[in-house]
C-alpha cells in the first residue's frame, strides 16, 4: 500500500507546542507551564476549562507558573491529553473538528465526553481505541 502523502501523523508534541518529541525524561522533569497555554489554544478552550479536565486547581496552577514547571503527575496527565488530542487530530485532520468531537458526548463511550475520560489512563485508552476503530471505519 502506498502511503497517503496528505495523511500526517500528529504527536503530543504538536499540540503541546513543543519543538521535539516528548520523552520520559521530559515528563519526569516536569513540563514547562507554557504547555497549558499551548494546549488550551489548540483545543480552543479556556485555561480554566482545560485545568478542570486535567484535574489541576487554579491555585495549584498559579504556584506552578511561579516555579515554571508542572509536577511529574501533572505532566503525565498533560501528555495523556495531548496524545489523545493528537490522535483525534489525525482522525479528523481538522483542529476545530477534533476539538469539537473531544468536547461532545460520544455514544460509543456511554455518552461520556472524551476529554473527561482523559483523566485516567484507562479512560484515555478507551478513547484512543475508539479513534482507532473510527479510523478503520468501525463505528463501534
Amino acid at each position: 500500500m502506498i502511503p497517503n502523502p496528505t495523511h500526517r501523523r500528529y504527536e503530543a508534541s504538536d499540540v503541546l507546542g513543543l519543538n521535539r518529541p516528548v520523552t520520559v525524561e521530559m515528563v519526569k522533569e516536569g513540563f514547562d507551564t507554557s504547555v497549558i497555554n499551548a494546549l488550551s489554544q489548540y483545543l480552543a478552550i479556556s485555561q480554566s476549562e482545560l485545568l478542570q479536565y486535567l484535574g489541576i486547581s487554579n491555585r495549584t496552577y498559579a504556584r506552578r507558573k511561579i516555579q515554571r514547571r508542572l509536577s511529574v503527575e501533572e505532566s503525565d496527565q498533560v501528555w495523556r491529553l495531548g496524545s489523545m488530542t493528537a490522535k483525534a487530530m489525525g482522525l479528523f485532520r481538522d483542529r476545530e473538528a477534533a476539538s469539537f468531537w473531544l468536547r461532545r458526548p460520544a455514544p460509543a463511550l456511554n455518552g461520556e465526553l472524551p476529554l473527561d475520560l482523559s483523566s485516567t489512563s484507562i479512560g484515555a485508552m478507551e478513547v484512543e481505541q475508539l479513534i482507532g476503530r473510527l479510523e478503520h471505519g468501525i463505528p463501534t
